[in-house]
């Protein structure tokens, strides 16, 4: 008879113990909001929340990379949007010196044309983040230089070509560069405006190959930085799809792993009625047992 009441009373505090866990357990669910607050709560729906998040931490490393990459050629856009208008006024003004046969104002024209020339081997060598937007893989080294006699324009012997490339999603990797062998031909851009400048300078009106020299490199600009501008469109696209994807998962995050306070309340107040019930029926069991052992 004494060893079936201390089972009872055993079976009562496990019992006991029980509903105390579950109440506990409740009340965290409801201050974290989360349901799994411990791997040992749910081992299942923990590993799958993990995998979850992981896509969502993989996606965000995925979209700094697809911000860097449209930030770099948003630079290289621009560089080229000026080029584009340098060499338009060296066009207009090569029309003006053609109709222009005074020698002093050649010269003039030639000098001007310098100044030019300056200003786009200095746009060939902007830095973005410390790069060389324009050195192709070369990112480090400058990608053209002017000789000391400023008589010719060299390009990096690396090279100003060669891709650059970043992952913007699941084994997918995209280009993010214009390269200097695309923008300026390898530094020929420079050298051949150099030859009409001193050819200028020299009392010389620009012929029509000059003049078309001219009007191609500027066609060949533009058609670059229409690239540019395609590529930086793919770029902003892959920041949008990767948003949406992280919405998504941040959804099924929340509705697998996020409390259901309104239903945990309820949940929590059943189980402390059942508990509030098994503790006055304990009290009497064990005052019984008690009472069977005086």
């Amino acid at each position: 008879m004494r060893i079936n009441e201390q089972q009872i009373v055993s079976d009562l505090l496990y019992s006991l113990g029980q509903d105390n866990s579950s109440i506990n357990k409740l009340q965290e669910q409801i201050s974290t909001g989360q349901i799994v607050n411990s791997p040992s709560d749910n081992p299942a729906l923990n590993q799958q929340l993990m995998l979850l998040q992981g896509q969502v931490n993989q996606n965000n490393v995925y979209t700094q990379n697809a911000q860097y990459a449209y930030g770099f050629l948003n630079e290289q856009s621009s560089v080229l949007n000026s080029a584009v208008g340098i060499l338009t006024n060296i066009k207009t003004m090569m029309v003006s010196a053609a109709n222009d046969t005074n020698a002093h104002d050649l010269q003039s024209y030639g000098t001007e044309l310098g100044q030019q020339i300056k200003q786009l081997l200095d746009l060939s060598n902007t830095q973005y983040g410390g790069k060389y937007i324009f050195g192709g893989t070369e990112t480090t080294s400058q990608p053209f230089f002017m000789n000391a006699a400023q008589t010719a324009v060299s390009a990096n012997p690396n090279g100003v070509g060669g891709a650059l490339q970043l992952n913007v999603g699941q084994q997918m990797t995209e280009q993010y560069n214009i390269t200097g062998a695309e923008a300026f031909n390898n530094g020929n851009l420079f050298n051949d405006l150099i030859s009409i400048e001193n050819s200028m300078a020299s009392g010389n009106t620009p012929s029509q190959a000059n003049l078309s020299t001219v009007s191609n490199y500027l066609n060949s600009m533009i058609n670059t930085n229409a690239k540019a501008g395609a590529m930086m469109d793919r770029f902003n696209l892959i920041q949008n799809q990767l948003s949406s994807q992280n919405q998504t998962l941040q959804t099924t995050i929340s509705n697998l792993g996020n409390t259901d306070v309104a239903s945990a309340v309820i949940q929590l107040q059943q189980q402390q009625t059942t508990l509030n019930a098994a503790l006055k029926t304990g009290s009497g069991i064990i005052q019984l047992s008690l009472a069977n052992y005086l």
